[in-house]
């Protein structure tokens, strides 16, 4: 498996829909309570993509990405159009000793958090990154979202960023149909999961 510096040329259409899914064991006790035990520590996004319309040439750059990564063999970047901005986002505190972290989005809810690591910076966006609201020196690993900075920030120093993002994805199928519904229009739909970074 690899990974490869590529998108898929976005085209969402009506009935593009993705989202997060998670992976929750539930058994049912015999006093009518549940016990549920979380299988994945993080969620999956998945997504159907769907192309309506396109021209043939437009097919083919999709069908040249699917032959290219053999279907489910390997991973390319993809944009989710409902999630891909952080602004002004808290994803670190300093220690005085730590200069790496990951970007990260975290929400909360009565007190309970998920962390949502991001991992593909995208490029349309020059990243701010700010520590206790000051720019410092840094570097960033695009590929997997992780920050480095020249100086560890201060012990308690808060860490913000502004930046979009994009994910790992690769194609959840072997197999691609499209059809042709008139002379001029190619119709079809992809769909996709999300895959972690590549390893350092």
């Amino acid at each position: 498996m690899s990974y490869l510096d590529a998108y898929l040329q976005p085209c969402p259409g009506y009935g593009w829909q993705g989202g997060p899914s998670f992976n929750t064991q539930i058994v049912q006790m015999a006093n009518g309570r549940e016990r549920r035990n979380a299988n994945w520590a993080t969620a999956h996004h998945q997504f159907d993509a769907p192309f309506n319309n396109i021209s043939k040439d437009a097919y083919r750059q999709i069908k040249q990405m699917h032959l290219v990564c053999r279907g489910r063999l390997h991973c390319f970047k993809y944009r989710d159009e409902l999630d891909y901005q952080a602004i002004d986002e808290q994803f670190g505190l300093g220690t005085g000793a730590e200069t790496e972290f990951q970007l990260r989005k975290i929400s909360t809810i009565d007190g309970v958090s998920y962390n949502r690591d991001t991992y593909v910076v995208s490029p349309d966006l020059t990243p701010i990154i700010l520590v206790n609201g000051s720019p410092a020196t840094h570097a960033i690993d695009s590929d997997r979202g992780i920050v480095t900075f020249l100086v560890a920030p201060a012990g308690g120093a808060v860490i913000t960023g502004t930046w979009n993002f994009d994910l790992w994805v690769r194609f959840d199928q072997d197999s691609l149909p499209f059809s042709i519904d008139n002379p001029n229009a190619v119709n079809g739909s992809v769909s996709l999961l999300e895959q972690p970074p590549p390893p350092p």
